[in-house]
């Protein structure tokens, strides 16, 4: 499924994909929002408990082999976690898509893009915002530098993030890497929401 839905049909898009644009080719997550994920990402965000970024890693690494094969890994260029603003960075001491990310590529054959991405826009937390206000709290929140957007042309990218719930923070993200001139995006999460 193009959104990552987790909706079981034939077709490759569900009615969120044909009613909302997204700039990505395929979404996979672990898992839908629901027991034990908010329970352990909360954790991991707000109580510091880091190791859950281990076990999320590790679940996402599985889930991943389940569904692709080496070749298919192999292919991919970089695997980029969102960034966080470095205000919220240092106030969290941490970015849990980083974290998740380095438990993930001890168990995949995939290399991370090191500060690829600046998130260049303090927004407010994007929990409770309506499509809209999601979309237009991320309008320009991402820059890439000229050197990056030069290393980054032509490659196969993967976004990482813990959550996708409208998909409004991945696709600026992806607005930014294409228009830079990536071959493709794809993303890998550990939990999508239930669409509406």
């Amino acid at each position: 499924m193009h959104c990552g839905c987790g909706l079981t049909a034939s077709q490759d898009f569900c009615g969120e994909c044909l009613q909302h644009h997204f700039d990505f080719q395929q979404l996979h997550a672990v898992a839908s929002y629901q027991s034990p994920f908010p329970e352990l990402i909360k954790q991991l965000k707000y109580n510091n408990q880091l190791l859950v970024a281990d076990l999320l890693g590790l679940l996402l690494a599985d889930s991943l082999k389940q569904r692709y094969n080496q070749q298919q890994l192999q292919i991919i260029d970089y695997l980029i976690p969102v960034p966080l603003h470095a205000k919220k960075q240092r106030t969290r001491g941490f970015n849990q898509t980083q974290l998740i990310s380095n438990a993930l590529t001890q168990n995949l054959p995939v290399k991370i893009a090191q500060k690829t991405i600046i998130r260049n826009k303090f927004t407010q937390a994007q929990e409770g915002l309506s499509r809209q206000q999601r979309a237009f709290n991320l309008n320009n929140a991402f820059s890439l530098s000229a050197e990056d957007k030069a290393a980054l042309a032509g490659k196969y990218i993967v976004l990482l993030d813990d959550v996708v719930t409208t998909g409004a923070t991945i696709n600026s993200l992806c607005q930014c890497l294409l228009a830079a001139k990536v071959k493709r995006v794809d993303v890998w999460c550990i939990c999508r929401t239930e669409l509406q």
